[in-house]
């Protein structure tokens, strides 16, 4: 009796433009973070970092890099209503911000597309499935 054969999705290596507009979205952001903060800039900079901590989920090859970005992505909870109010960030608080930045810029030569296109897809459903339970409230 054969083997069944699980299909995988074909591996399309990130593309030198694609990084470059997702560099370009990240540093961008990044600046406005650092400069003058706004909703935005914030929005921008947590979603890809939510594309690539979801793209990464059970990825034994970027372990590492992984909870460099969780961290990111935890100083960014901790100053989003900082961000959102307009308010400067203290260095500190920065300095974690561009450790994830950083890491999500170098490890992005290394994704694929289809994993980043699967994380996009996953986080537009959670973020429909979050939506639609926050406009039902309980009678």
């Amino acid at each position: 009796m054969k083997k069944r054969r699980t299909p995988r999705l074909i591996r399309i290596p990130v593309t030198r433009v694609l990084r470059d507009e997702f560099a370009m979205m990240l540093y961008t952001s990044m600046a406005c973070l650092e400069s003058s903060p706004t909703a935005a800039a914030y929005n921008n900079l947590a979603g890809i970092m939510n594309v690539v901590q979801i793209a990464l989920e059970n990825d034994r090859r970027h372990q590492h890099e992984a909870r460099l970005i969780n961290g990111a992505a935890s100083a960014m909870n901790q100053v989003a209503g900082k961000a959102e109010a307009g308010m400067p960030l203290a260095e500190h608080e920065l300095a974690a911000i561009r450790v994830g930045v950083s890491t999500v810029d170098g490890l992005l030569g290394r994704l694929d597309v289809s994993a980043l296109y699967v994380a996009t897809q996953q986080l537009r459903a959670m973020r429909q499935a979050a939506a639609l339970t926050s406009t039902q409230e309980p009678s």
